[in-house]
């Protein structure tokens, strides 16, 4: 995975841990829910985040030499589209 993109991974991770407790505090002290719903929300944007970084990377280190190869091409394409949600085979 290329650096910079990790480095942005792991500290989305870290904000996520944090959420994540504050959340399951939040749940177990029966705080407002649309407060929770918020952190919630937040934990999706930073697992989207993370997301983004390491699709970002795989295509920068994976994909120029998965798509040079007539052998490696379609089956790369399949695997990204099943990945990402576009295609159910």
């Amino acid at each position: 995975m290329l650096t910079d993109q990790k480095t942005k991974a792991l500290a989305a991770l870290k904000r996520l841990d944090g959420l994540s407790k504050k959340v399951r505090q939040m749940l177990e002290d029966g705080e407002y829910c649309p407060e929770i719903l918020r952190n919630i929300l937040a934990m999706k944007g930073h697992l989207d985040h993370v997301q983004a970084q390491v699709l970002e990377s795989h295509l920068h280190t994976c994909a120029p030499k998965k798509l040079a190869s007539k052998k490696d091409h379609n089956a790369f394409v399949a695997e990204l589209l099943k990945v990402i949600g576009l295609s159910t085979r």
